[in-house]
């Protein structure tokens, strides 16, 4: 018994607040006699879902594999232009500035023009959802690259350490944990930006799926297809989470001992 008071006041309490939230959306609709195809009920919902279970799954590996052709991309073109940044200052004054102003403009504005530009496809997806994730990677990298103790800084320079040993043995493993947070941040834009590519123009992915049960007032359907994608990010989310607990990296401290000259 105690045993189920600590989960439920732990890892349960979630759990059974779902459960509570699905079990009032139940009685709400029934009970309000409530048209299904304004708002389903949990068990029209996970009956929908059986039933087609494998068109939805087929869509959702389609938006999976948007998500991470563009999180890839994002990351890798985030980390090679914050190594420029901190490696040359100047370019961080060109190029900073308009990172954020691109970050100023709402994606959705630019995303039919990245269709126009590329067309409907994968391509345009990836491009729309690199677009969004990289940003946070950028900042928080930055921000992990600059909060250096100065007082190992000294240490390095004081024993001609190159530019190489300083960014391998001390930028880099301050930064590694701001870049994780930034990492993980990107995961749930990455989602978003398939979302709005597949709104825009799309024969396939979860989106494309969303709106057609909409329009065919199947919001069953639809309700299918947005839980599947809220596991879809949740999942990315942990999994990169746990990259991040299962990485280990040794302490500048530790390294700074170990320079060369």
């Amino acid at each position: 018994m105690k045993a189920v008071r600590r989960w439920a006041g732990g890892q349960g309490a979630a759990v059974l607040t779902l459960a509570a939230l699905l079990a009032i959306w139940e009685a709400a609709v029934v009970g309000l006699d409530i048209p299904r195809f304004l708002l389903p009920a949990p068990s029209d919902v996970v009956a929908e879902f059986i039933k087609d279970h494998k068109l939805i799954f087929g869509h959702a590996i389609q938006t999976v594999w948007g998500i991470l052709a563009g999180y890839a991309a994002a990351v890798l073109f985030a980390l090679a232009a914050s190594m420029a940044m901190i490696r040359w200052p100047l370019v961080e004054r060109m190029i900073m500035p308009i990172f954020v102003a691109s970050q100023s403009v709402p994606k959705i504005a630019i995303a039919p023009l990245i269709l126009l530009w590329i067309g409907a496809g994968a391509g345009s997806k990836i491009l729309v959802v690199a677009s969004i994730a990289f940003f946070p990677v950028v900042i928080n990298t930055m921000a992990g690259f600059k909060q250096v103790d100065q007082g190992l800084m000294d240490v390095f320079r004081s024993v001609d350490a190159t530019s190489r040993q300083t960014f391998l043995r001390l930028r880099l493993p301050y930064a590694v944990p701001y870049i994780f947070a930034g990492l993980r941040i990107a995961t749930t834009l990455a989602v978003l930006g398939a979302i709005v590519a597949e709104w825009l123009a799309a024969t396939d992915g979860i989106g494309y799926l969303v709106l057609s049960g909409s329009f065919n007032f199947n919001t069953a359907r639809s309700f299918a297809a947005i839980i599947l994608l809220a596991v879809i990010g949740m999942s990315f989310f942990g999994a990169m989470g746990a990259m991040e607990r299962a990485l280990s990296w040794r302490r500048p401290s530790e390294e700074a001992t170990r320079v060369q000259a």
